[in-house]
């Protein structure tokens, strides 16, 4: 009998549906490092009317990114292979309107 190869454990991931929010963000404000964890600061462009009819550009926090280095190396890895979805060419405009996922 030839020896198995140990399997790798099972990635864990339940999805919660519309428990888990969405983070939509515009720039990342700020970024550091304390104690040995990622911090990162998201921020959302809204625009504030004024009493002159015009209207100002401003950024506001929409939400704090703290995690541990492999963390942060796992979402990196994710949002690259995300932009090179985005770099292939799509096949029809179905494929369009639905998205891709991986």
């Amino acid at each position: 009998m030839a020896e198995q190869p140990p399997a790798k454990p099972d990635l864990i991931y339940e999805d919660t549906g519309a428990m888990a929010p969405v983070v939509y963000f515009d720039i990342v404000g700020a970024y550091g490092t304390m104690n040995g964890a990622i911090e990162v600061e998201l921020a959302t462009r809204i625009l504030v009317p004024k009493p002159d009819g015009s209207t100002e550009v401003k950024f506001i926090s929409s939400g704090r990114i703290r995690c541990s280095a492999n963390a942060a190396a796992n979402l990196r890895n994710g949002l690259d292979a995300a932009l090179k979805m985005l770099e292939q060419p799509q096949g029809s405009a179905a494929a369009i309107a639905a998205g891709k996922l991986n």
